[in-house]
């Protein structure tokens, strides 16, 4: 008896035991409907799904698409996996004493649970699409352009903040290991590339300057400065973080409120901030800026 309870486990050992088993059908009827088919994969599928759309400030758009592909294999391989499998098991010669009825029901069941996961990779090829696009700066803010350039010890970002300009400031900073300020004038670009700016000017305690205009994830890496300039007539542009899905809102408005609170931004200018919608700016007076703690000096 202890003998064929040990032979038993060890064929359902996991994995890879249980997943040949019953890829060749030879799962229990009701173990390969109600288990594999319903149970684990709806999971797979729930699962792979919510990782695929939390959005995090550290992904970047090459990193996201090596998600989609990880997600799409995954629910791919167990769609075929769990509709073969079932198939099988529910055969004539598999379930001969199951009524025909209910092992259709079975192959229902698969076909559907089947559909439903290769319904859900339908919307990752757009998605892929447009991530490539960001990558090689072919979205509308990599289209829109920049500059990364050094001027004596500073080192000049002009243009839209695309991921391509990480890249750049990479390059600089390494041919110029004596940069002391970023020079900021954009109208701003993609929340994460402000936010891997802010991390380098803050890792380096390096000065920031705006010598025309800093705006929307511009002032993320503006914020990041030791000491931080505006140049008069100068202008910084506030509003509130925008973006496509709910939680890519949700993730860049915590990082915004961590790095204002983090330069002692008051509250109030805060709030002021998140209210005003992304489809327009607060540019708020110089006298505002410096009671804000926003910029530290003017320079004339």
């Amino acid at each position: 008896m202890l003998e064929s309870l040990s032979a038993d486990r060890s064929r359902w050992s996991f994995p890879p035991a249980f997943i040949g088993r019953h890829w060749k059908g030879e799962a229990p009827f009701w173990l390969s409907l109600l288990g594999w088919t319903l149970a684990l994969t709806i999971s797979v599928y729930v699962v792979a799904t919510l990782w695929l759309t939390q959005w995090s400030l550290q992904d970047t758009p090459v990193s996201r698409m090596m998600q989609g592909v990880i997600v799409t294999m995954l629910i791919g391989s167990v769609a075929i996996w769990q509709l073969v499998g079932t198939w099988r098991a529910s055969a004539r010669t598999k379930a001969p004493q199951r009524w025909w009825i209910s092992r259709w029901i079975a192959r229902s069941v698969a076909v559907i649970v089947c559909i439903g996961g290769l319904l859900m990779l339908s919307a990752i090829p757009k998605g892929m699409s447009s991530l490539y696009l960001e990558a090689t700066d072919q979205d509308r803010i990599g289209q829109n352009g920049y500059s990364v350039t050094i001027e004596d010890e500073n080192l000049v970002i002009s243009g839209y903040l695309a991921w391509g300009v990480l890249d750049a400031v990479s390059r600089e900073l390494s041919a110029n290991p004596g940069i002391q300020m970023f020079i900021l004038n954009s109208p701003g670009g993609h929340v994460g590339v402000g936010t891997r700016l802010y991390n380098v000017i803050k890792s380096r305690g390096l000065d920031t300057y705006t010598t025309e205009q800093c705006a929307s994830a511009c002032l993320i890496p503006f914020l990041a400065g030791n000491n931080r300039y505006l140049q008069k007539g100068a202008k910084l542009g506030f509003h509130a973080v925008g973006g496509e899905a709910g939680n890519s809102i949700a993730a860049g408005t915590e990082k915004v409120l961590s790095v204002y609170r983090t330069a002692n931004v008051p509250e109030p200018f805060i709030q002021r901030m998140l209210a005003t919608p992304v489809e327009s700016a607060w540019y708020p007076s110089p006298k505002e800026l410096i009671a804000a703690n926003v910029v530290t000096e003017l320079v004339e």
